[in-house]
């Protein structure tokens, strides 16, 4: 009948809106989520750019490395080198630079990059190719490689 309340309307009170509770709730997940965020990102971001920088360096020397296989035992002296694009003009004596003729300044910050070339036998010559380069956080880093050419 009109006006009369049902059983069922009783027991289940109808809600409208948000209580205080659910907003203070809300507020506190939001401003949780923004301070994760804002914590994250900043070591992402310095992680990404450390691992491009090393996967850079590391393609950089081993470039390099095939330069000197390429040229052979009988070819490492400053003059060859040199020709051959491999190194900078100075220092003309061992170790050797290649930061200017590859442009390494162009990937990393504070690069210098030698090639030290040894003679620990009569028939074999030996290269460190190294590469030295300011990372994050600010440390300098360091990739080399040491190769063995023997004489053909």
């Amino acid at each position: 009948m009109p006006g009369e309340i049902r059983a069922s309307d009783a027991r289940t009170p109808v809600r409208r809106g948000s209580s205080l509770i659910d907003v203070i709730f809300a507020t506190f997940i939001v401003v949780f989520a923004t301070l994760m965020w804002t914590a994250i990102y900043p070591t992402a971001s310095r992680t990404s750019r450390a691992t491009t920088d090393y996967s850079q360096v590391v393609s950089e020397v081993q470039h390099k490395v095939e330069q000197l296989r390429s040229l052979g035992f009988g070819r490492m002296t400053f003059t060859e080198l040199r020709n051959a694009g491999i190194i900078d003009a100075t220092p003309t004596t061992s170790p050797y630079t290649f930061t200017a003729t590859d442009s390494l300044s162009t990937f990393v910050t504070n690069p210098t990059g030698t090639i030290t070339i040894t003679s620990p036998a009569s028939d074999l010559r030996q290269a460190v190719v190294s590469l030295t380069w300011r990372g994050a956080p600010g440390r300098d880093t360091t990739h080399a490689v040491t190769i063995l050419i023997a004489q053909d």
